[in-house]
């Protein structure tokens, strides 16, 4: 079974609630799903949000349209994810972050047929720079034992904060990158009032909210470079750095 999950809560220090902020009438979090669901390497889907109450509408959004669900730690985002795993035993885990909108299907099952195809441990079009970078369309696939092992031996606050730096890192496990589109340097996740302007504007351009995917975005931003100042000033994985500041054993 290859499960997919997406990390959502409301809190955002930058843009609070953004994942159920609307773009064409739409929240957020329903764009991603509405983009990934015809992913034909992806058997199951669940959004893993927290027990904090203020992701209440989180719970309430998934149950309004029948949306597997798992509320569980806020901070031990890695502990998230591995009771989400735990509870559907799946072969392998597809993680992506709803903070994404413009995620698409082709993407995630390029990756997976990437990560099948290598016999690594752990596969990602992104998250390894500054090299492997296609921010807004980032999945990662790796192994549930890979996944568990992580979980069982993770201490740092950054590790459980952000699922698979102990995988990449601890030298137990073979790791592979490959982008989808090489021609790919945009920063497109949505952590700011300026990334939610951007990502407007890209789902404006387009007729429908599904059928275009990273190709297509990367020929519009080609076609008009002049877009990529709306959010000229964000920075990727500022998330990640900021925990690598302030790590400490947890």
């Amino acid at each position: 079974m290859n499960l997919l999950i997406t990390q959502a809560r409301m809190g955002s220090t930058r843009l609070p609630g953004k994942v159920l902020k609307t773009i064409k009438g739409h929240a957020l979090l329903e764009l991603q799903m509405e983009r990934i669901k015809a992913a034909k390497m992806v058997d199951k889907i669940v959004i893993a949000t927290t027990t904090d109450p203020n992701d209440d509408p989180i719970e309430v959004f998934c149950k309004e349209r029948g949306i597997d669900f798992y509320r569980g730690s806020e901070q031990d985002v890695l502990d998230r994810y591995y009771q989400v795993a735990k509870k559907y035993n799946p072969d392998i885990v597809i993680r992506i972050t709803s903070d994404c909108p413009l995620h698409h299907h082709e993407v995630i099952d390029f990756v997976i047929d990437e990560y099948q195809k290598s016999g690594k441990d752990y596969f990602s079009n992104s998250n390894n720079e500054p090299d492997f970078l296609e921010d807004g369309f980032d999945v990662e696939v790796f192994s549930f034992e890979a996944l568990e092992t992580a979980w069982k031996e993770a201490k740092m606050k950054s590790e459980r904060e952000h699922v698979t730096v102990y995988i990449k890192n601890c030298g137990k496990f073979e790791c592979g990158w490959k982008k989808f589109n090489p021609n790919y340097t945009f920063k497109l996740s949505v952590d700011s009032p300026a990334d939610f302007k951007l990502a407007t504007t890209i789902f404006e351009s387009f007729d429908s909210i599904t059928e275009f995917g990273l190709n297509d975005v990367v020929s519009l931003l080609e076609r008009k470079p002049e877009l990529l100042k709306i959010n000229k000033d964000s920075e990727i994985n500022s998330g990640f750095k900021k925990s690598l500041r302030n790590d400490k054993i947890v």
